[in-house]
């Protein structure tokens, strides 16, 4: 992991150490800038750990889709077509292996706060993830950090060092 960590710093990620097999971080403040991993050398530290891009501090943001079915209709409503954006040749996603759901990454110069949008059964269909309505950052789980319910590695798809920005569509599903 501390390879990877190294990678994902020096390309400019800042990053949240968590327990290894953990999508959440355990220490206090792990949201602000000063308790996140920000150089090379403080990234050859983690061994046997994961690691999360904490996005407002790394200019990212994720579009988390956690009922793809219910995700695809509520974007077609707002003009967004979830399948282009998945099947887009610049896409990066963050793949969990786990069924009807995907994580899309993209570059946001601007945090915003992070807004969820539930399904007809009141559960989480989409997550527009970036910042804390107070400005802290929020975190996401990379690769090759262990998913907790499945007990595989999270896989990259598409190159994660050439995020591409955030389609304006989205941002308007965002901010709306």
């Amino acid at each position: 992991m501390s390879t990877a960590a190294v990678e994902y710093v020096t390309a400019g990620f800042v990053l949240v150490p968590l327990p290894q097999g953990e999508k959440a971080p355990t220490h206090s403040a792990w949201n602000i800038r000063e308790r996140c991993i920000t150089d090379p050398s403080q990234a050859t530290r983690i061994n046997g750990s994961g690691v999360g891009l904490a996005h407002a501090f790394s200019g990212t943001c994720a579009v988390d889709i956690d009922d793809y079915t219910a995700a695809r209709k509520l974007l077609e409503n707002n003009g967004v077509d979830l399948d282009a954006l998945l099947a887009a040749d610049d896409a990066v996603q963050i793949a969990s292996g786990r069924e009807n759901r995907a994580k899309l990454v993209y570059r946001m110069a601007d945090p915003l706060p992070s807004k969820t949008i539930k399904n007809e059964r009141g559960k989480d269909a989409i997550n527009f993830r970036c910042a804390s309505d107070d400005g802290k950052t929020i975190q996401d789980v990379l690769p090759p950090s262990i998913h907790p319910d499945t007990g595989k590695p999270y896989e990259w798809r598409g190159d994660w060092r050439r995020l591409p920005e955030i389609p304006e569509a989205l941002l308007k599903v965002w901010r709306g």
